[in-house]
């Protein structure tokens, strides 16, 4: 599914965000996932675009690439941040986030390679997790990392694609996230879905 995804590119036409609103759409409505055989699995695929007003591209690739800042650029769900740079516009990124809603608290330890590159005047930037490891607890700090794949299968991988461009005095800034996680129970297909947009909405908004 990621190999399709990336190989058709950034999406295109660029979608109209004047009103100043994210806008949000479900790249898999249906759970088609690409004819994979995924029986206990889910892939979400997002795409979520905004307009940044009075901003430079290199305005917001410094905000992607502050990444000791993001527990206070991103609060409260990034408790820390690390990016170490390997040359030509690579880093390796550990997150370690919590997410409480309601009763239910979520927290991970992620890594991730990102890669920051230019195609056809926009800046791309590609992050594509490698190991997504989950606190039993849910809370963060903690030292109770299950198991990759022995988890409560919430989150399994995360991939985001971003595409900034400059429009005026403004950026058009566009996210692509495509996860993976545990097929949804009976029922709760819908509740799991919108979360998951309202996820991708709320980190469109960050920035």
């Amino acid at each position: 599914y990621i190999q399709t995804a990336e190989r058709h590119g950034p999406r295109s036409p660029l979608l109209d965000v004047s009103s100043g609103n994210v806008s949000l759409i479900d790249l898999n409505p249906d759970g088609d996932n690409a004819g994979e055989d995924l029986p206990n699995a889910y892939i979400h695929h997002w795409l979520g675009t905004v307009q940044i007003p009075n901003a430079t591209v290199a305005s917001v690739e410094a905000v992607l690439k502050d990444y000791p800042n993001y527990p206070a650029i991103y609060a409260p769900g990034i408790k820390f941040a690390s990016g170490v740079s390997s040359g030509d516009g690579q880093y390796h990124v550990r997150l370690v986030t919590e997410q409480i809603q309601g009763l239910l608290h979520f927290a991970f330890d992620m890594k991730s390679q990102v890669i920051y590159r230019k195609m056809d005047g926009d800046a791309l930037v590609e992050s594509r997790s490698y190991s997504i490891r989950e606190s039993n607890s849910g809370h963060a700090p903690y030292t109770d990392l299950l198991p990759e794949g022995k988890d409560h299968g919430i989150l399994w991988r995360l991939n985001s694609y971003w595409r900034l461009r400059q429009t005026g005095t403004s950026v058009y800034a566009e996210c692509q996230a495509i996860s993976l996680s545990r097929k949804p129970l009976p029922g709760t297909r819908d509740l799991v879905k919108s979360r998951a947009g309202a996820d991708a909405a709320a980190n469109s908004k960050g920035l």
